[in-house]
Parts: C-alpha cells; sequence; structure tokens
C-alpha cells in the first residue's frame, strides 16, 4: 500500500509519493505555527488530515464538508477553544477524531451525529468542566472515549449506565470498549457511586487506560484511589414536619419547623403556597444523626401571614416537599383560671389528667435566643448561669393534640380525628427518625432537693459511649419547654430555678430525637422536695430506733457475761445462767418475716409511705403509672 503525503504551510506546498502499491491513500499533515485558520483546497480524496501545532483558535461551519472520504482527523495541540455544532458536517466517513492538547472547555456532542461512523474520540488534555446527560444518546457507538487530564468533577448516572449496559466483547481484545477518566479531580460523592463501584469490579466489556483514578475533594478523601474510597448511594430527600397546622393568636412568635434526612444532605428551602414574600427569618442546623432542620420564624403574627407554608427539601437524587398551614386568629389564649367545679373534676378523676399530659405531642422547635416569643414561660430571675440563654440551652414547644381549657373538654373526640387526618402525610417519614423500639432512655426518676432544684435520673443500659441526651422541662401546661445538653456517659442532671409549688413536665431523649411518654415524667416541685426530706427523716427515725433496741441488748449481754464469771469464780451452778441468753432471731438486721415486715409499715400511713417511697415523686406520676400498668419501685 502506497501514501501520497502533502505538507502544506499557508498552503499545500508539495507532493512526495512513497512506496510503489496499487493502492493509495492521501495524507495532509499542516504543522506550521503560523497558521491561525482552517487551510482550504485539500484534495477531495484526502484519506488522513493532520492540522497539529497551529495557532487555530476556531473550526467554522461545514469547514471539511467537501472532504467526504476523509477517516481521520487529528487536530491535536493547536490553541482550539470553540468548535460550532456543524464544524464537522459532510464527514459521513470519518472513524477518527483527536483534539487533544487544545484549550477546549466544551464539546458539541450533538455533532456526532454527523459522523455516523465515528468510533474514536480523543479529549483529553483540554479544560472540560462536565459531560453532559444528553451526550448519552450521542456516544453508544464509540469504542474509544479519553477524558483524561480535564476538569471533569462528576459524571452523569445516564452515563454510566451506557458505560455499564455495554455488552462483553465477544471478538479480540481490542474490541472492549476503551475508556480514559485519569487525572481528572473527581469529587467523590454519592453520585459517583456507580463509577467507583464499577471501577472496582473488573469487567470484559470496559478497560480504562489508566486505573488509578483518585478523588480530589471532600478534603477528607483527597488522594484516595477509588478502589480503596467508602461511597455511599444517592438517596432521595424524606421530608417530614412535626404538625401539619398550626393555630396561634394574633401577635405570637410563630415557629415552623421541618426535618430532613437523604444522600448527600439535602437543602431546605420555604415558600408560601400563595407566593407572598415570607415575613419571617430562617435558621437551619444539621444533628449528629444526619437530620437537617430548618426553623422559619415568623414574629408578631398577624392575618397575613396566615395561610399554607412549603418546607422543600432538595439534593443530587431530587426533592420532596411538606405542607404547614399557619392559621391566626383572634381568640386569646385560656387564662387558666378554673371553676371550682372544674378543679373537683380533676381531683376526681387523676388518671384522665395524666392521660391527657401525654396526649400532647412534642415538637422540636428551637426559639432564636435573642428573640422572646409572648408564648414563652416566665422564668425565675434568680436563675444560675448554667440555664441562662446561651448555646446548650434552648427552648421547645407542645403542639397540642387538644387545645387545653373548656373548648376541648367538650368533644375530644372530634380533635383526635382531627389530628389523624392533619398528620397523616407524615406517618411514613416520621418513623425513620424516632427512636428504635427498643427505648435507649429508660425508667426516668425525679429526686427533690429544694422547692427551686430537682435532680433527674434514667437508666439508659443500650446508649453507647458516644451518644448524648437532652432534656425538656417546662411548667406544666405550658406551651413551650427548655433545653439541657447533657454530655455522653451522663444519666443525671439537676435542673436549677424552678418556682415553688409549681407542677412541671420532664422529658429525656437520645438528642436529636423526640422523647416517647415512656421518657417523660410529671412532678410538684413541693412534693419532689418533701419527698426527699420525709425519706431522710424516715431514715434518722430507723437508724435511731435501731440505737436505742441495740443499746439495752449489748448491756444486757455484758451483764450476763459478767454474772457467769462470778458464778464461776464462787462455783456456784445455778438454772438462770440459761436465762441470761436472749434470743436475736426476730432483732437480726437480716430479712424479716413477711408478717412482721408488714405489720411494722402498718404502723405508718401506707398510702404516705408509697408516695414518698415511689419512683415518681407527684400524684400526677402515680396517675401515670397506675394507667401504664406498672409497679411501684421502692428505694431504701
Amino acid at each position: 500500500m502506497g501514501a501520497l503525503k502533502f505538507c502544506c504551510g499557508k498552503t499545500i506546498a508539495g507532493l512526495e509519493l512513497t512506496g510503489r502499491a496499487s493502492l493509495l491513500f492521501r495524507s495532509v499533515i499542516c504543522n506550521d505555527p503560523e497558521i491561525s485558520l482552517v487551510p482550504v483546497g485539500f484534495p477531495v480524496d484526502t484519506s488522513k488530515l493532520r492540522i497539529e501545532k497551529t495557532a487555530i483558535q476556531r473550526i467554522p461551519s461545514e469547514a471539511f464538508n467537501y472532504l467526504s472520504s476523509l477517516e481521520f482527523l487529528w487536530m491535536s495541540f493547536n490553541t482550539l477553544s470553540a468548535l460550532n455544532p456543524d464544524s464537522f458536517r459532510g464527514l459521513f466517513n470519518l472513524e477518527e477524531l483527536r483534539l487533544d492538547g487544545n484549550t477546549l472547555t466544551a464539546f458539541p456532542w450533538e455533532s456526532i451525529m454527523d459522523m455516523p461512523s465515528l468510533r474514536l474520540l480523543d479529549l483529553h488534555n483540554n479544560q472540560l468542566t462536565s459531560l453532559p446527560a444528553e451526550a448519552t444518546t450521542y456516544i453508544k457507538n464509540l469504542t474509544y472515549l479519553d477524558l483524561s487530564s480535564n476538569n471533569l468533577l462528576t459524571l452523569p448516572a445516564e452515563v454510566l449506565s451506557t458505560w455499564l449496559a455495554v455488552k462483553p466483547a465477544q471478538g479480540p481484545e481490542s474490541s472492549k470498549m476503551i475508556l480514559g477518566l485519569h487525572d481528572n479531580p473527581w469529587v467523590c460523592d454519592c453520585r459517583l457511586y456507580d463509577l467507583v463501584q464499577f471501577q472496582k469490579s473488573p469487567t470484559l466489556s470496559v478497560a480504562f487506560i489508566d486505573t488509578r483514578l483518585r478523588c480530589s475533594a471532600p478534603e477528607s478523601v483527597s488522594g484516595v484511589l477509588f478502589s480503596d474510597a467508602e461511597l455511599r448511594r444517592c438517596q432521595l430527600p424524606r421530608i417530614h414536619t412535626a404538625v401539619a397546622r398550626v393555630r396561634s393568636a394574633v401577635g405570637n412568635n410563630v415557629l415552623l419547623r421541618c426535618g430532613t434526612i437523604g444522600v448527600p444532605i439535602p437543602d431546605l428551602t420555604w415558600r408560601r403556597a400563595d407566593g407572598r414574600v415570607l415575613n419571617g427569618t430562617v435558621q437551619q442546623e444539621t444533628s449528629k444523626e444526619g437530620i437537617t432542620w430548618s426553623i422559619l420564624s415568623v414574629p408578631a403574627v398577624s392575618y397575613r401571614d396566615s395561610g399554607k407554608y412549603i418546607c422543600k427539601a432538595t439534593n443530587y437524587a431530587g426533592n420532596a416537599e411538606a405542607v404547614i398551614s399557619l392559621v391566626v386568629s383572634n381568640s386569646p389564649k385560656p387564662d387558666g383560671n378554673q371553676t371550682s367545679n372544674d378543679k373537683k373534676a380533676k381531683v376526681k378523676k387523676p388518671n384522665q389528667m395524666g392521660k391527657a399530659a401525654y396526649q400532647e405531642k412534642l415538637v422540636a422547635r428551637y426559639v432564636v435566643p435573642t428573640s422572646t416569643p409572648s408564648s414563652l414561660p416566665a422564668l425565675d430571675p434568680g436563675l444560675p448561669p448554667g440555664l441562662g440563654p446561651d448555646p446548650g440551652l434552648a427552648s421547645y414547644s407542645l403542639a397540642d393534640r387538644a387545645t387545653p381549657g373548656p373548648a376541648t373538654s367538650s368533644n375530644p373526640d372530634a380533635l383526635l380525628d382531627l389530628e389523624k387526618t392533619n398528620l397523616s402525610n407524615l406517618a411514613a417519614n416520621t418513623s425513620s427518625l424516632q427512636q428504635d423500639p427498643d427505648r435507649v432512655v429508660r425508667s426516668v426518676k425525679v429526686v427533690g432537693d429544694t422547692d427551686n432544684t430537682i435532680s433527674l435520673n434514667w437508666r439508659a443500659p443500650k446508649a453507647k459511649n458516644t451518644t448524648a441526651f437532652s432534656v425538656l422541662y417546662a411548667v406544666f401546661g405550658e406551651r413551650d419547654m427548655r433545653k439541657i445538653n447533657v454530655g455522653a456517659g451522663q444519666n443525671r442532671v439537676t435542673i436549677d430555678g424552678l418556682v415553688p409549688r409549681t407542677k412541671y413536665i420532664a422529658c429525656v431523649c437520645v438528642r436529636g430525637l423526640i422523647p416517647k411518654k415512656e421518657q417523660c415524667v410529671i412532678f410538684s416541685t413541693d412534693e419532689a422536695a418533701s419527698a426527699t426530706g420525709t425519706q431522710r427523716l424516715i431514715n434518722v427515725i430507723v437508724i435511731t430506733v435501731a440505737c436505742i433496741i441495740a443499746v439495752p441488748l449489748t448491756v444486757i449481754v455484758c451483764c450476763g457475761a459478767l454474772k457467769r464469771r462470778i458464778q464461776k469464780y464462787w462455783g456456784k451452778k445455778s438454772k438462770d445462767i440459761q436465762d441470761s441468753y436472749v434470743t436475736f432471731e426476730t432483732l437480726s438486721p437480716g430479712t424479716k418475716a413477711k408478717g412482721l415486715e408488714g405489720e411494722y409499715l402498718n404502723r405508718l400511713n401506707p398510702e404516705e409511705s408509697n408516695r414518698l417511697l415511689s419512683a415518681r415523686s407527684s400524684l400526677d406520676s402515680e396517675a401515670t403509672a397506675k394507667i401504664e400498668g406498672q409497679p411501684n419501685e421502692y428505694f431504701c
């Protein structure tokens, strides 16, 4: 086979014949660095055209339209920065297109339609920043694609699917799909999960020019080989709201909260369904469990703020939305004044009171520390520094299933149905964000210290060394709760600054999760303190009685021993010696007989002792314990 080789400068300069074969093909080489435009007038039967190391910056439309026999077009190491979609129109027989070593930032992938015979495309050592998903349609017939040494960060899933779907080669080794993807600043996130897994598993259908693909970002995996990277698959965002409808009086500060999970961590945005501008500020935070929370704070709400608010979560995998309805009315809050009949009803039915307390659903809502919503409970001005407004102490809110007051007592069933309707769209999402059925926090107990201080104890046998807890507490019946963060490994916290003779509710949960009713306890500050004081008094009395009993017995024993020595000394034998021994069976500090123990305890008021020694230190907690069917726990 022979070749006709042309060398061109600004114009075709000469003709050289090599070989004596009957079949000839023409090869044209243009490498003059002063060439700035694509030459014209090449022989129409040119089979191979090489335009290299020139100053050409762009290829005009249909520049090679007359070269219908062209099979190889090499334009390497020029200064090409832009291509037209029809730059290669008319090249029906072109098999190889090499554009390596230029400064291209994009390639017109649709131009491959003008080159139906194209099998090799070399774009390495350019400045390509992305491979669009639309390219999937045009690269299916390529058997060689070199995208190495560019600025690619990721690849679309559609392109990866095309390469994963390549059938194993049936012919020689050269029939494999050859890919060049090395020397790119890859961002190793969930979008590259399939590529990393594909590169880890050798296949007979695709081969890499260089298998040492490395991550450049994020910083935690910078420089790590794909074969050593551990990535997670992208997951659609799942979003939930604490409540589906919020009611508020005019002038109150309202917090709307929504949470989301997904891979990667989704971005949360708020908007109004009616298109109005949001009247409020947004804060966002991410918990250690990977849950992203967004809080929309609407200060001093008015009737214009009523409507539907849409919280949208977005990541690479898609998006999800949730709707919260805000209803603003002029009805004031219940002032808490009760008639004598209402008070009598609550005294007669403590079980219903405790049951109602746990029908309130906790809504984790952070309050902006600088703002003071009107719904916040009044705090004692003498709070210690540990419970002041700092980052470790936040405010939470209770979204009532049944609004406290006379309005709810008339028809609780209707309100329960309304609650089920409002929360129907949350059932699937909230389950994934709650604690496991085996609760981490158990046996929450209140120990009273003073009228202003209590200690909260709990057990967490299944907690890890890194598990942190949060304590939420508020005046019973108030909507807003206070939060105390507890470090890992601790199971006790002291709450100061409480108001004497006031009923409170306190809950303990894993940080970032919503507490369950089994993790909450209702107590009264005066009862908790008196219970602890009474217990200490009982301990003192028991010790005193023991001393009173033990001292005479010691004297009797000593006297008996002295009497035996005197009788032995005088040689007298008397049966009275046997009478000097005392049986200690019933006075032993060991386990008492059931009858005796019961008789001793019956001397005290059994109801009062049970109340003082109960794990729950208030009447409300006892009522709740009866509802749950759990026996009282006692401490000595």
